[in-house]
């Protein structure tokens, strides 16, 4: 099996309580059998408050979906007391994420974590890959899966090297990658109206993302609609490929090549047109603010989309069925 991972994977580490955030809020906390058996058999007072506590195969969530073992400093109890080792298995693997297509394995870390996204922002020239030999199982597929895994890999490494291309300008790698020219800022949809309506028909993770969409409305009924400035090309390059990497070959999955390509598009506009509707208050201590601006953008619009099956479909199926669209890229 050849495992795949982007170039800050290895550099990522949990920064706890530095984060301006948290895991353990807001999300419904599957615990798997393992764990479950493991916990049962935890002597004393926090043995009986592991028990107390898991209901149905989740977390009992307290007031604002707070996890129950998440601690004043947003520390989590379990840890604290058992180890790392003792945590159940989304919250040992979470933020990464992990695919398998046959004989290759890929892996990241999901956007929805502030610290995923500054690893991301603050690589210095393209987005890199490495490769290595892994000793998991491999998925079993025919010779003919395999051929078309193995075309739009390379449809996807022709993507990738547009994106990395310095001899050409920011508007030649977007063409070349994705088929829209600077004529057409919004693409690949018709104007930021359009950004907006279709933001608004996915299902909210809650008030934070409420507030976030009440802001780009605003925004919007205000006047003329441009980028807000806060991304570098080497950013906005960067966070085109890695959307790429995690979603577009997932089409051999569930269809919507066309959606799942565009959807990097999407997201980069998005993110790019509406920075502080989406940042909002922004803050990080030893950050400075743009940068806790642009982080906090890219993690509540990952969680919003990312983490929805339903949401993303909603999107992709929508990107997919687009007409207007320019010339096919040259993949």
């Amino acid at each position: 099996m050849i495992l795949r991972k982007p170039d800050f994977y290895d550099r990522f580490k949990c920064i706890a309580g530095r984060c301006t955030d948290t895991c353990c809020v807001g999300w419904e906390i599957d615990v798997d059998e393992n764990s479950q058996e493991a916990y049962r058999k935890v002597i004393g007072v926090f043995g009986d408050k592991l028990r107390d506590n898991i209901e149905d195969g989740h977390f009992k969530l307290q007031p604002h979906d707070r996890c129950p073992f998440l601690d004043k400093n947003n520390l989590c109890e379990i840890f604290t007391n058992l180890g790392e080792s003792s945590l159940c298995n989304i919250c040992r693997e979470h933020p990464r994420f992990v695919e398998a297509y046959g004989d290759i394995m890929e892996k990241g870390i999901g956007l929805c974590c502030e610290e995923a996204v500054r690893l991301l922002l603050e690589g210095e020239g393209p987005l890199a890959f490495t490769g290595e030999e892994c000793d998991e199982p491999e998925d079993e597929i025919d010779d003919d899966d395999r051929e078309i895994r193995d075309q739009v890999l390379y449809e996807r490494e022709q993507i990738f090297a547009s994106l990395a291309d310095d001899s050409l300008t920011f508007q030649e790698r977007l063409y070349d990658a994705f088929g829209f020219s600077e004529g057409t800022p919004f693409a690949p949809l018709e104007d930021a109206g359009a950004y907006v309506e279709l933001l608004a028909n996915t299902e909210s993770f809650g008030p934070a993302w409420d507030e976030a969409l009440a802001r780009i409305k605003k925004r919007i009924a205000s006047g003329a609609i441009s980028d807000q400035g806060f991304f570098s090309e080497n950013e906005s390059m960067r966070i085109l490929a890695y959307l790429v990497y995690r979603h577009y070959v997932k089409c051999l999955f569930d269809g919507y090549e066309q959606g799942k390509r565009l959807f990097a598009v999407f997201f980069w506009n998005a993110v790019r047109f509406f920075t502080r509707e989406l940042a909002g208050n922004a803050t990080h201590p030893v950050q400075d603010n743009d940068s806790a601006i642009k982080i906090n953008a890219i993690k509540i619009l990952s969680r919003q989309l990312e983490y929805c099956e339903e949401n993303m479909q909603r999107i992709e199926s929508a990107l997919d069925s687009c007409e207007n669209l320019n010339d096919t890229p040259n993949n």
